[in-house]
């Protein structure tokens, strides 16, 4: 009988040391430290930051193991635990370093454009086509369509807008035969593909692979990014462009205050919603800075509403800057009070 209840001890404690090596199929989401842009924004002849400008991010452990998930929200703050993401898309990771590196290259174009544009400029702007960022995990045609490829045309259309792009999905049946013009590898391929077999939410016929927008614009000698591609992706775009419109304006955005935010930016300013709000602000909140700039609800997406659940919530001492586009934002800023 001793034996027997040494060997149910023995069993259980491998049970669960083994479970620590065991992934749980969820994604554990937690509050990460904002970088400080200032070092990574740079413009020659232009104004210091008279404050601090921060990038929110969601730190994750992703298909995390048992150990650790339990030890994050123990002694994290702001923890999710979400069905994990890893893996769905089925990419190797270079070709995710491709994708990230992409969008964040995006995020820079976008925000000179932007900035320049804001103080009277008119940099020229030029569509180069669209680069796959998401693809729908049962779409057949996925190994047709690579992460490194440029989306020109559509049955022998050159795409002119992500509008024109859209519309000339939305018009086609699910299932239907679409002929997709490609740039690899420096050449032109046509690849035979069909349109996703169900409609969307609204009930629009998708392709099965989502793109965004590759532009390009004139450059502006003064402007240099100090290894921003480590910083992430699209949800860069709304504070890395204020960083550099602050430093090339004469007078102060944020005149000694310290300020985080997230949010995406497409080419004419508009701010778009992000993930991991939640964890955002309260990362902002602990690293001490005094607002956190937010996109603000349209109806559908909900960023303002669970950054003010949040700060209620969690009693956080941060006021909240909700943002619809980028004249929002300068207009926010400029009414901040001076912070000595």
């Amino acid at each position: 009988m001793k034996r027997r209840a040494l060997w149910i001890v023995v069993v259980v404690l491998l049970m669960i040391i083994g479970s620590g090596f065991v992934p749980t199929g969820y994604d554990v989401l937690f509050a990460g430290n904002p970088f400080n842009l200032d070092e990574f924004v740079q413009y020659e002849g232009g104004s210091e930051l008279e404050g601090d400008l921060g990038m929110t991010y969601v730190a994750s452990l992703q298909n995390s193991r048992w150990p650790l998930m339990v030890l994050t929200l123990l002694l994290e703050e702001g923890v999710e635990v979400v069905p994990s993401v890893s893996g769905q898309q089925d990419m190797e990771i270079g070709e995710i370093d491709y994708q990230n590196k992409q969008m964040m290259t995006q995020s820079k174009i976008k925000a000179e454009y932007i900035a320049r544009g804001v103080l009277g400029e008119d940099p020229k702007l030029e569509l180069l086509g669209f680069y796959p960022v998401f693809y729908l995990a049962d779409w057949d045609y996925k190994d047709a369509v690579k992460v490194t490829d440029l989306l020109v045309e559509i049955d022998g259309e050159k795409l002119e807008s992500y509008e024109h792009f859209d519309q000339l999905i939305v018009e086609k049946e699910p299932g239907e035969n679409t002929i997709l013009t490609l740039l690899r590898d420096g050449e032109t391929i046509e690849v035979d593909v069909t349109t996703y077999p169900h409609t969307d939410y609204y009930g629009n016929t998708v392709l099965g692979v989502f793109f965004e927008e590759v532009f390009d614009t004139s450059k502006d000698e003064n402007i240099q990014w100090q290894n921003i591609e480590n910083l992430g992706g699209p949800s860069a775009g709304l504070m890395i462009t204020l960083t550099l419109l602050d430093k090339m304006m004469e007078d102060s955005l944020i005149k000694g205050n310290a300020v985080a935010g997230t949010g995406t930016i497409t080419i004419d300013g508009e701010v778009g919603p992000i993930g991991g709000v939640k964890q955002k602000v309260i990362g902002a909140a602990n690293a001490g800075f005094d607002y956190f700039i937010v996109p603000q609800d349209d109806g559908w997406e909900n960023n303002e509403g669970v950054a003010r659940k949040t700060v209620n919530e969690e009693g956080l001492d941060i006021t909240l800057i909700p943002v619809g586009n980028i004249e929002d934002a300068v207009k926010a800023l400029q009414k901040l009070p001076e912070k000595k």
